[in-house]
């Protein structure tokens, strides 16, 4: 399957390139057309997301995360699942106050910027009304949250009894939600958002804490200003998102995207230091990636993001083939959810390493040729251990391949090539089939066994 990619960072689409050949200008050649996508990967991703809702919204240990809810609408809308969307919108409206106002945590009459600009960058997405959601002008109510005081003007703030949690990436979600609302407010909460970003292209996390310090933006080196992957990943897309064609903005999207893809691993993967690689990471960055245009970047992280999402299929079945689309935060939680599946203690990780991960497989490639499986070998003895080819796995993509009391757990190459794994024969004087399966599709040879 093969779908068209969101058109968000057109604004930074590559243009064609003029050349001079005798002093006259003439255009380049047309970049060759981009590889076909795969809708499978995102598609189980989201259906499996969807699943994980109780009455249209995340709850994990009688706790209702809205902010994970609004992170799963968010997703869902990069799916292309308008009714998706529409779920977690109409379960969020009623209960607006209680993520933004914190009235669950009894701390009436506070506003939390960052989630009042997350949610109002939701309502957007999902065609409601920001300025009456759930009965609350969420731009108002996020205006009033951005200060108009130096050295701090632009900037954030929580209302709250707790404190001030305000930090960078709610200052992304600001910045997007004023811009789409054409507030007043938006040119200062962009300034203030696009001081954050530090001379190598990221963008911290935390906002300088002194408000009264001269300075209130990003100055590489001190420790208040270490690089963030996950801030610049999501600066950058709500940038792009917002549709501002501002040039100091076109800019600083363009620098982070040079800083991000040089944070990119070998594998396709990012992440690092005591985290290490993971989907959330990997995915946020990809998605930024493949909106600023840089195709093989995004591909590459949808590769790695798509071999986090287990197949358990056929003889490869585990606790985790009825929780088919999850997507893993490390390889080792595949590896340790076998046994045990995905379960109370360990399903938060999961639904929010899917949701911050799945975007970025809309530019997960497709398969260049049919699935199927083959072998040179047309008989064999009981016990021999005969060579099999499986063609037609999209890169990234995991499938099983097994024979009657023998398996392999396989994942397609990033070069769309074959993968051959080795199968043991089991005992019987007949023939014996052997399968490849993939999530929807499924392909088989058979082979001659004798004792």
């Amino acid at each position: 399957m093969s779908h068209s990619l969101r058109t968000a960072g057109a604004l930074l689409a590559a243009s064609t390139l003029a050349v001079t050949v005798m002093g006259q200008p003439t255009m380049a050649a047309p970049a060759p057309a981009p590889a076909k996508t795969d809708d499978g990967a995102i598609t189980l991703a989201g259906t499996w997301l969807k699943r994980e809702l109780t009455s249209g919204l995340m709850v994990s240990d009688g706790f209702t995360d809205y902010g994970l809810s609004i992170d799963t609408g968010l997703a869902l809308d990069q799916a292309g699942d308008k009714s998706g969307v529409t779920t977690v919108n109409t379960a969020l409206q009623p209960k607006i106050n209680e993520y933004i106002a914190g009235d669950a945590f009894g701390d009436a009459g506070s506003t939390y910027a960052g989630a009042t600009a997350k949610a109002a960058t939701f309502a957007r997405v999902a065609g409601a009304n920001t300025t009456s959601y759930g009965g609350v002008n969420l731009v108002t109510r996020l205006e009033e949250r951005v200060s108009a005081t130096a050295p701090i003007t632009g900037r954030i703030e929580d209302k709250s009894s707790f404190g001030d949690f305000a930090n960078v990436i709610g200052q992304g979600y600001a910045a997007r939600a004023l811009i789409e609302a054409k507030s007043k407010r938006a040119a200062d909460a962009t300034a203030f958002l696009l001081a954050q970003q530090c001379a190598s292209g990221f963008f911290r996390e935390s906002f300088t804490k002194d408000k009264a310090a001269p300075a209130q933006g990003c100055i590489e080196g001190q420790a208040d200003s270490a690089a963030s992957l996950d801030s610049t990943a999501l600066a950058v897309v709500n940038l792009l998102e917002s549709g501002s064609r501002d040039k100091t903005v076109v800019a600083a999207v363009a620098k982070a995207g040079t800083w991000l893809a040089a944070q990119q691993k070998a594998n396709g993967a990012f992440g690092g230091g005591d985290l290490g690689v993971n989907t959330n990471s990997t995915g946020l960055a990809g998605w930024a990636l493949g909106l600023l245009k840089n195709r093989e970047a995004a591909t590459r992280a949808a590769v790695w993001v798509r071999k986090q999402q287990p197949i358990e299929k056929n003889k490869c079945r585990s606790a985790l083939t009825k929780d088919t689309g999850a997507i893993a935060y490390q390889p080792k939680d595949v590896r340790d959810a076998r046994n045990d599946g995905i379960t109370d203690k360990t399903a938060y990780q999961w639904r929010r390493a899917t949701a911050q991960a799945m975007a970025v497989l809309q530019w997960a490639p497709a398969a260049v040729d049919a699935l199927s499986v083959s072998s040179r070998r047309t008989s064999g003895e009981a016990g021999d251990k005969v060579r099999f080819k499986v063609s037609g796995l999209a890169p990234g993509e995991r499938a099983c391949l097994a024979v009657k009391g023998d398996f392999k757990r396989i994942v397609g190459k990033a070069s769309a090539g074959p993968v051959a794994r080795k199968l043991e024969l089991p005992t019987g004087n007949r023939s014996r089939i052997v399968k490849v399966k993939t999530a929807d599709t499924a392909a088989k040879t058979t082979i001659q066994v004798r004792n």
